[in-house]
C-alpha cells in the first residue's frame, strides 16, 4: 500500500506553475469578458514573486467582476496550492473540472489535489479520465500519478522472518499481515506474530504468539496509530500459557517548517528486542517521547527525547507464578547532519514491518552523533537472568549510507557506529546493511542483516540479527 510521495509544492510554485496555469487557460482566454487591463498580469507577477496574498485579493477582484474567467480561477488554484490552502485549491479545481470535462490538463490537476487530500481513488479516477483525454496532461507525469494511486489505494501484505541471537539465546519471528485502506490517508493494520526461543544450552524452550490491530493516520504533517495487542507465551516445561492484553498508541505532528513531536505508549506488549527477552516471556510498558529540530535547509536534524519502561519476565524459580521486573529509563540529545542527498529512490513505496509508517529508501549520506544516558533498576529476580547495565553514559558517532540504483529497482542501505561508554570505560559498536529489491511498484523484497557488540537500551552481550521480507501491494 504505497504512500504519497510529498509534494515540492513550494518549490514548485511561481514560474513553473503559472506556465502550466497560463498554457491550460489559451483556449478559453478568447472567450472570456477582459478583466481590467493588466490584472491578471499583476497576479502573475505577484505570484512568481510568492506574494500569494496580494495575488488571491486581485484575482478574487477579477472574479467578482467576472465569476467565469476560466484564466483567473486556474490563477486562483496554484495560489491555493502555494500557500497549502488544501479547501480553497479542492474547491477551485472541483469546479473546473466539473465544467471542463474534456479539458486533460483540468482533470490531471484535479486528480494531483485529490490526492494530495488522501483520496487515492478519486484521484486515480481524475488521472485515468486525463490519460483517455489525450496528451494535454505531461505523459510521464501522468503515468506516474497512476501507478502511484494505484497502489495507494491497494491492501498491502508482509511476511517477515527475523532470525536473532545472543550469548543466552537463539530466536525467531514470523509476521504475517495485511494494511487495508480506511478512508483519506487512514488504513487498518492487522498483524499477527508467531516467536519461538531457545537457550544456547538447548534446555529452555519458549513459543509465544501476538496480534496486533491497529487503526493508522499518515497525513500531512502528522501521523497517529492506536489499537490493541493479544499476547500469549507458553512457559518453559508447563502447558500452561500466559495471556496478556495491551495496546499501543502512538503520534507525531509538525509544529510549523521547523520542530516536530513524536510520542509512543505501550502496555503489555512483547519485549522483543533480544532474544534472551523472548526466552524469558519478556514484557514491556512504556512510555517515550522526541522533539526534532529541523534546519539548513532541512539538512539538519537536531532532537532530544526520553524513554521510560518497565520490563518482566519468568521467574527462574520452578513453578513461580512472580514475574521479576526491571525499571529502566533512557534519555538522549543528538544531530543528524545530510553531507549528501540525490533525487533517485526506490521504485515504490512500501510500509514498515509493523505497517504502521512509511518505509522509504532515499538516496543520501547521514552523519550522526548522540550522548545517551541509560539508568536501569533490576530485581534481584530479574538482574539474575538478563543482564542490564545499571548505569551508562554513552557518545556515539554513526554514519548512514543509503542509495536506489538508477531506475528504482534495486537499493542498498549501510549503517555503523561506534559508541563510549563513559560510565563502564566500555567501547560499544554496531554495524548493518539492507538490500531491497523493487521488481515492480507493487512488491518489495528486502534482506537485512545487524550486528552490535550490545544494545543501546543496555542489554548485555553481542546482538546478531538478519531479516527477509516480502511486501505486496494486491
Amino acid at each position: 500500500m504505497s504512500r504519497t510521495p510529498g509534494f515540492g509544492i513550494r518549490a514548485a510554485c511561481g514560474v513553473a506553475a503559472l506556465v502550466l496555469a497560463t498554457a491550460a487557460a489559451g483556449r478559453a482566454w478568447a472567450q472570456a469578458p477582459s478583466p481590467p487591463a493588466g490584472a491578471l498580469d499583476r497576479a502573475e507577477g505577484l505570484i512568481q514573486g510568492r506574494s500569494f496574498a496580494a495575488a488571491e485579493v486581485v484575482i478574487k477582484d477579477i472574479l467578482a467582476a467576472d465569476p467565469s474567467n476560466r484564466r483567473a480561477r486556474e490563477l486562483l488554484a496554484y495560489a491555493f496550492e502555494c500557500t497549502s490552502d488544501l479547501k480553497g485549491e479542492r474547491r477551485v479545481r472541483s469546479a473546473l473540472a466539473a465544467e471542463h470535462p474534456e479539458d486533460a490538463r483540468i482533470q490531471f490537476d484535479y486528480g494531483r489535489v485529490l490526492e494530495r487530500s488522501g483520496e487515492a481513488g478519486g484521484a486515480l479516477r481524475a488521472y485515468r479520465r486525463a490519460r483517455e483525454l489525450g496528451s494535454a496532461a505531461p505523459g510521464r507525469d501522468l503515468d506516474a500519478a497512476i501507478e502511484r494511486t494505484r497502489y495507494q489505494a491497494a491492501v498491502e501484505v508482509a511476511t517477515p522472518v527475523m532470525v536473532m541471537s545472543d550469548p543466552q539465546a537463539n530466536a525467531s519471528r514470523v509476521d504475517a499481515g495485511a494494511a487495508i485502506p480506511a478512508g483519506p490517508h487512514r488504513h487498518v493494520a492487522l498483524l499477527g506474530t508467531r516467536y519461538a526461543a531457545t537457550a544456547t544450552n538447548d534446555r529452555v524452550a519458549t513459543a509465544s504468539g501476538a496480534l496486533a490491530l491497529s487503526l493508522v493516520e499518515n497525513g500531512a504533517g502528522r501521523s497517529w496509530s492506536v489499537g490493541p495487542r493479544l499476547h500469549a507465551v507458553a512457559r518453559p516445561g508447563s502447558a500452561r500459557e500466559d495471556v496478556g492484553v495491551g495496546g499501543v498508541m502512538t503520534a507525531a505532528a509538525a509544529l510549523g517548517p521547523t520542530f516536530e513531536i513524536a510520542g509512543r505508549a505501550d502496555y503489555e506488549t512483547p519485549w522483543d528486542e533480544a532474544a534472551v527477552a523472548l526466552l524469558h516471556g519478556g514484557s514491556s510498558t512504556s512510555a517515550e517521547g522526541h522533539l526534532y529540530a529541523h534546519g539548513a535547509s532541512r539538512r539538519l536534524l537536531l532532537q532530544m527525547g526520553a524513554l521510560r519502561r518497565r520490563l518482566s519476565i519468568f521467574s527462574a524459580a520452578p513453578g513461580s507464578d512472580e514475574r521479576p521486573e526491571a525499571w529502566q529509563s533512557l534519555w538522549l540529545a543528538g544531530a543528524d547532519v545530510v553531507v549528501w542527498r540525490a533525487a533517485p529512490a526506490l521504485h515504490g513505496e512500501m510500509l514498515d514491518e509493523s505497517l504502521t509508517a512509511p518505509r522509504p529508501l532515499p538516496s543520501a549520506l547521514t552523519i550522526a552523533y548522540r550522548h545517551y544516558g541509560v539508568s536501569a533498576a533490576p530485581s534481584p529476580g530479574f538482574a539474575a537472568v538478563i543482564g542490564v547495565a545499571p548505569r551508562a553514559s554513552v557518545d556515539e558517532a554513526s554514519v548512514n549510507a543509503s542509495a536506489a540504483a538508477p531506475g528504482g529497482r534495486v537499493g542498498a542501505a549501510f549503517r555503523a557506529g561506534a559508541a563510549f561508554d563513559a560510565a563502564r570505560h566500555a567501547r560499544v559498536w554496531s554495524a548493518g546493511a539492507t538490500l531491497i529489491w523493487a521488481p515492480r511498484s507493487a512488491t518489495h523484497v528486502a534482506l537485512a542483516y545487524d550486528e552490535a557488540s550490545e544494545l543501546s537500551s543496555g542489554l548485555l552481550g553481542r546482538r546478531r540479527t538478519g531479516s527477509l521480507s516480502l511486501h505486496v501491494d494486491l
